[in-house]
């Protein structure tokens, strides 16, 4: 990692922001909201104009009061220059449009722009770090900080490093997501980055069942909101997995929809079968993907407890009718 860039972001330090867009708007209002100076940059005075009225809901969302959201978004400093924008700065983020050519044009200024100490972030949804940054020289500096819609709410960021992306820079973007308190979860740069990948692997079976008439719409969406969704809100898919279900099942259900499909996306994975192979069935037998300290008995309990508890709230709370769909 480049010197002077140190293991953890300086509390209250600057940050500019490039790019006053939707997601722009968003990443300004939530670091200014956790009490870092913040510059926004935009070569559209129209942008920089109108950035105060589209940041006051998200301000509110935040802050809860509107004396309090108003000086979340009076902290916000609209700058169209880019030498100004940048002098000072511990972090660029990057959030222009999706163009890779214009990124990269971006990110070769930055680099002229900024010491090595300043880390250069991106909020791309689809490139590649090492395209990103390919006119870079100090490539080393370069990390994907990708938030997930609505960033002021889903507290999960992707992580992104490239080639040259060395692990402490990882550590300092956990630490600074952290700080904001939100969750890093990295990953290497690959088509999809991590949640992409896993939330369109589901889309797609989705997309493939309503476009053979397999399902209707809403007995897809009851599916999955009221068995799948909510385990994986509790648990995620590897820990649900572990405590649902034996591995040696699992195993043998995805092997049998490959037999049946002739789909090799479904052919049991080496690492489930090695799981199988070494006795680590899940919850049943005290590890899985997990280790369980409590019996088996015990995790059971507690599971149904907590599934139980969201499910009525999910009644209860009918969010699906509050939204006035039809």
């Amino acid at each position: 990692m480049a010197d002077g860039i140190g293991k953890h972001p300086p509390a209250g330090g600057r940050i500019c922001v490039l790019g006053a867009g939707f997601m722009g708007c968003v990443i300004a209002t939530l670091y200014a909201h956790h009490g870092y100076e913040v510059v926004l940059c935009d070569s559209e005075p129209s942008m920089l104009d109108s950035y105060r009225d589209r940041a006051r809901p998200i301000a509110a969302t935040l802050a809860g009061d509107p004396a309090a959201a108003e000086a979340i978004v009076a902290r916000v400093r609209g700058e169209a220059a880019l030498p100004e924008a940048v002098a000072g700065v511990f972090l660029v983020h990057e959030a222009v449009q999706e163009v890779l050519e214009t990124k990269q044009a971006v990110f070769a200024e930055l680099d002229r722009l900024c010491p090595p100490e300043v880390v250069l972030a991106t909020n791309t949804s689809s490139f590649l770090i090492s395209d990103i940054s390919a006119r870079v020289t100090h490539r080393e500096r370069v990390l994907g900080i990708h938030y997930i819609t609505p960033a002021h709410i889903i507290p999960v960021i992707e992580l992104i490093h490239g080639e040259a992306t060395p692990p402490e820079l990882v550590e300092w973007g956990r630490a600074f997501v952290r700080s904001i308190d939100h969750v890093g979860v990295a990953c290497p740069e690959r088509p999809g980055f991590l949640i992409n990948k896993i939330q369109f692997a589901m889309l797609t079976e989705v997309y493939r069942l309503m476009d053979e008439g397999l399902a209707t719409r809403d007995d897809i969406d009851a599916a999955v909101r009221l068995s799948i969704g909510p385990r994986l809100a509790l648990w995620g898919p590897l820990l649900t997995e572990d405590l649902i279900v034996s591995k040696k099942t699992a195993l043998a259900v995805t092997d049998s929809l490959w037999r049946q499909t002739g789909d090799e996306s479904y052919a049991g994975r080496k690492v489930l079968r090695d799981l199988v192979d070494e006795g680590h069935l899940g919850a049943v037998t005290g590890q899985g993907w997990y280790t369980f300290d409590a019996p088996a008995g015990q995790v059971v309990e507690e599971r149904d407890r907590q599934l139980r508890t969201l499910l009525d709230w999910l009644r209860d709370a009918d969010p699906v009718g509050h939204l006035n769909v039809r």
